[in-house]
């Protein structure tokens, strides 16, 4: 069995506005095995950005608070090290994939010389020539042509998916255990995204590299995650392997994401179907189950009670009371299935 590299236990991020406390992320469990990818999926709001700047130490303080939890890498809590300490880890140990390429770099500065900064930085031992040769091998490795030439321009003089791709390459540049990718592929078209999603998956196989990779996209999730955490209003409402949720998913929620997924054998006069409502305010959190608002099977007692995480296997949980022994069958709704069937090119779901 691999090793477990991450774990995180009960994380709570707050955030003081004039407006009071939000609690962003609410009890945040998980683990992350050696070489494994694990996508955290959910609505924008959800607390996934949040959780993934937890992980790296990148929420200020203030406004941000880590009320209670621990974050361990290979075993070392993260969250009383100084911002000294951090520096070491962070693109040394961890390294992160930002959503939007452009602000990621800098644009005053050659991709190049990019690149050889976090080498120099976190490989002492390597002279500025060596660390050249190493970026344009990095920048051949992610995929981008004449490397040695691309290496001397500009950040404006790429595309957008030829961006990401350095934002890759500097993210891999010491070479670190983890790598964590917020929503990497939303601002590519369709094309590059499945490109980019190729490249995180070559590398993933010839590094063994540990991979956390947020998303709204449940689409996206079917082509990369070993596992998969579904969050909603700052929790994870069902944790489990990649066909797990697609094909025996146990949440109302993952239905509704699972549901609203473009069917690929979709006729054009069909409706995308929606989850109706919209997510609960964070400084106020409702009493119950979060989503119970929302849930057209919620019952009485998820407008009074917090629901448990229910195990539906060894490797799978959910948060809802209807994994309750007494609560009613309820069973995955018939639009949802067909949907899941259409988008993954399947006739039926027998595993349902």
């Amino acid at each position: 069995m691999s090793e477990t590299i991450l774990e995180v236990k009960n994380l709570k991020i707050n955030f003081k506005t004039y407006a009071g406390l939000v609690q962003a992320v609410r009890g945040v469990n998980f683990e992350l095995k050696q070489g494994e990818t694990l996508a955290i999926v959910g609505e924008s709001g959800s607390g996934k950005s949040v959780t993934s700047n937890a992980l790296m130490k990148l929420i200020p303080q203030p406004p941000g608070i880590y009320a209670d939890g621990q974050i361990l890498f290979e075993g070392r809590d993260l969250i009383p090290l100084t911002e000294k300490q951090m520096t070491k880890i962070r693109g040394n140990d961890i390294a992160m994939i930002f959503q939007d390429p452009m602000t990621a770099l800098n644009p005053t500065m050659k991709v190049g010389k990019q690149i050889t900064e976090v080498i120099l930085k976190h490989k002492k031992h390597i002279s500025k020539a060596e660390a050249k040769k190493r970026a344009i091998e990095l920048l051949d490795e992610v995929g981008i042509p004449y490397p040695e030439k691309r290496y001397s321009q500009y950040p404006h003089e790429f595309s957008g998916g030829m961006r990401q791709r350095v934002v890759i390459a500097i993210a891999l540049a010491a070479e670190p255990k983890l790598l964590i990718a917020d929503e990497p592929t939303t601002a590519l078209d369709v094309t590059i995204q499945a490109q980019i999603i190729e490249l995180m998956k070559k590398i993933q196989k010839e590094r063994n590299t540990s991979i956390i990779f947020i998303t709204h996209d449940l689409g996206v999730v079917a082509n990369i995650a070993d596992r998969v955490a579904v969050m909603y209003a700052g929790q994870i409402v069902e944790y489990g392997t990649v066909d797990e949720i697609f094909y025996n998913p146990k949440h109302p929620y993952t239905w509704g994401l699972l549901g609203s997924m473009p069917d690929l054998e979709n006729k054009t006069d069909e409706l995308l179907r929606t989850i109706p409502g919209s997510p609960p305010d964070l400084i106020h959190p409702p009493i119950g189950d979060a989503f119970a608002a929302r849930n057209e099977f919620a019952m009485q007692i998820d407008y009074e009670q917090e629901p448990p995480m229910f195990q539906v296997s060894p490797t799978h949980f959910a948060k809802t009371w209807l994994q309750h022994p007494d609560a009613p069958k309820v069973e995955l709704p018939e639009a949802v299935s067909k949907r899941i069937a259409g988008y993954l090119g399947k006739e039926d779901l027998q595993h349902v």
